[in-house]
């Protein structure tokens, strides 16, 4: 196995060059183990053009999360790479959300680690809905997800709460389309 590794090492840095040309590195068999980090990423930046403090930004958004191991924030351009340490965080990020900084919204969305960060669409937005005044009859799981269905893509539905006649959604909301914020919806379901 070692002796593997190291003449896959020397192949890929034989084929490697300082120039600006793409490298061809061949079909590399890399080993499951110790070439992937075990981490879970986020890939966000804010809504708005105006410049931000780094060291601010990232201690605003440590604090803000409040997670159980610290989360490395990195820049990149105009965006920003979150690395959590386990799912935990980085599912109590995404289903928190959503987040903002001095009065912008942090827009998020996942990321797998390996390909280009301006490649993952950052137009759109996770939100919790409440949707309120449902007759106890159709406080169900599907009627919830058919209503949340008339404003975005569902994502997750909450257990609803037939004493309140209430249920939550959450969404998934494009930033270029207008959402009215209250709306009657008329069902029949005959």
């Amino acid at each position: 196995m070692a002796a593997s590794i190291a003449s896959m090492t020397a192949r890929l840095v034989s084929k490697l060059s300082l120039g600006n040309e793409p490298v061809d590195l061949g079909n590399l068999k890399c080993p499951k183990k110790g070439f992937v980090m075990p981490r879970f990423y986020l890939v966000g930046r804010l809504n708005s053009a105006r410049a931000v403090t780094f060291d601010s930004f990232k201690v605003v958004v440590r604090s803000m999360w409040r997670l159980s191991t610290p989360v490395e924030v990195q820049p990149r351009g105009d965006r920003f790479l979150f690395t959590f340490a386990n799912e935990r965080d980085l599912n109590r990020v995404k289903n928190g959300g959503p987040w903002g900084y001095q009065r912008v919204m942090i827009l998020i969305n996942d990321y797998d680690g390996l390909f280009d960060i301006i490649a993952v669409p950052l137009d759109f937005v996770w939100i919790w809905m409440e949707i309120e005044g449902l007759p106890a009859a159709l406080t169900t799981t599907p009627t919830t997800k058919l209503i949340g269905e008339t404003i975005g893509e569902v994502l997750q539905v909450d257990h609803p709460n037939i004493n309140k006649g209430v249920a939550r959604v959450r969404l998934t909301l494009p930033l270029n389309n207008p959402v009215r914020l209250e709306r009657r919806i008329r069902m029949s379901y005959w």
